[in-house]
């Protein structure tokens, strides 16, 4: 049996939220150097549903993966990439990348967006490995509970 046999991937649904939050702070648990707290909560995932949803990676027992996609028009946005920490490097996170972007062209999306934060400079470099270039900058004060200065780097990729 190959590794890509061993998961499925579906999209979520309200039963999910528990889960998707446990998987989401375990794995934005490294952002602990530049601030403080959760990544997230049970209310903050059910409204990022409510705008977009959630693409699961799951194994015959667990959730291992999850991405976020919204749609605008012609543009995606792609978020919230998590991967369980013990399974990263596996090729997991890259997975879930090409199924948002398939997800996103299939409902007609040209262009995909993404914002990482400045802090995590290897973030830069992984998503410039799946082609996406540096379009900007953002405020980061949606990061409440920074505990240091930091902003958002906008980056985009044609589908």
């Amino acid at each position: 049996m190959g590794a890509k046999s061993q998961y499925a991937t579906r999209k979520a649904s309200g039963d999910d939220i528990g889960v998707i939050v446990a998987l989401i702070n375990r794995a934005f648990a490294v952002e602990k150097f530049f601030k403080s707290g959760d990544r997230t909560d049970s209310e903050q995932v059910r409204q990022m549903m409510e705008d977009g949803r959630f693409l699961l990676l799951t194994d015959k027992t667990a959730l291992v993966a999850c991405v976020w996609v919204r749609i605008t028009g012609e543009r995606g946005y792609v978020g919230t990439l998590s991967v369980d920490p013990e399974r990263q490097r596996l090729g997991l996170g890259a997975r879930m990348m090409r199924e948002a972007e398939d997800y996103l062209r299939a409902a007609g999306c040209n262009v995909v967006d993404i914002r990482i934060v400045n802090v995590r400079p290897e973030l830069r470099e992984l998503y410039h490995k799946f082609g996406f270039v540096e379009t900007g900058t953002e405020s980061a004060e949606v990061i409440r509970s920074a505990t240091r200065p930091v902003h958002f780097i906008t980056m985009s990729k044609e589908l």
